[in-house]
């Protein structure tokens, strides 16, 4: 089950630095009931590349530079 993002918190996403939505998006995984790791985030994350608030580049580019 992953987390599923209501219309508010996309459009406040939508203001954000891929960085902010990152730890958002992070967080939000790890509090979510029944949620269970990486498969979940990657599912979130998915979502949010499907609704045009980010790309696949500045995900992979922001967790390569939290990694530095």
């Amino acid at each position: 089950m992953f987390v599923k993002f209501d219309p508010k918190t996309l459009e406040r996403f939508r203001a954000m630095t891929p960085q902010q939505i990152y730890r958002e998006v992070t967080d939000a995984v790890h509090q979510a009931p029944g949620s269970t790791g990486s498969e979940d985030f990657l599912e979130a994350l998915e979502s949010l590349v499907e609704e045009g608030i980010l790309s696949w580049d500045q995900i992979e580019n922001d967790t390569s530079d939290d990694e530095n």
